[in-house]
């Protein structure tokens, strides 16, 4: 497990055990980011479609201390199959606010998938809301990626019958 960051981005990543194909997929269906959310404030997708390519938007119910109950448009600005995805969130309606969530991907040994998630503030617009990134630190990151090899490995075992 490592974790890297600089002044605007918080990078960390670990081992997975799935195919990077495994991983991919799960991360282009909005309804399991709930299962990864390490900071409560995801709630579930309010958009049933998979991610299929940039320039998608997907939408996702969301709570936080400052809104409460509202929705986030997740600009998707990263689409290689098999190595990354990644989006921009915004208030919907609005362009997104410059910071990106992004997931990486790298092939292993045995099957298993090198995964980095990386959040990256650098070009947030709303200067008054500066102090308040991150919104996660690199420990409650590298636990979203613990999660996710976690569902990987209870759908697996579904998916085999375990």
């Amino acid at each position: 497990m490592d974790e890297n960051c600089d002044e605007r981005s918080i990078e960390v990543s670990r081992m997975v055990d799935a195919p990077v194909e495994r991983v991919f997929a799960f991360l282009a269906e909005p309804a399991n980011h709930v299962a990864l959310d390490t900071s409560g404030t995801v709630r579930g997708a309010a958009t049933g479609a998979m991610i299929a390519g940039a320039g998608d938007v997907f939408v996702m119910n969301m709570h936080n201390a400052f809104k409460g109950d509202h929705q986030v448009e997740n600009h998707v600005v990263v689409y290689e199959p098999g190595r990354a995805i990644g989006w921009a969130p915004a208030e919907p309606g609005h362009p997104p606010a410059g910071h990106t969530w992004t997931w990486r991907m790298a092939p292993a040994d045995a099957g298993r998938t090198v995964v980095s998630q990386i959040y990256g503030w650098s070009r947030f617009s709303h200067v008054e809301m500066l102090d308040h990134l991150p919104v996660i630190d690199g420990a409650q990151m590298l636990a979203s990626v613990d999660r996710l090899a976690e569902a990987l490995v209870r759908t697996r075992g579904a998916a085999e019958g375990n």
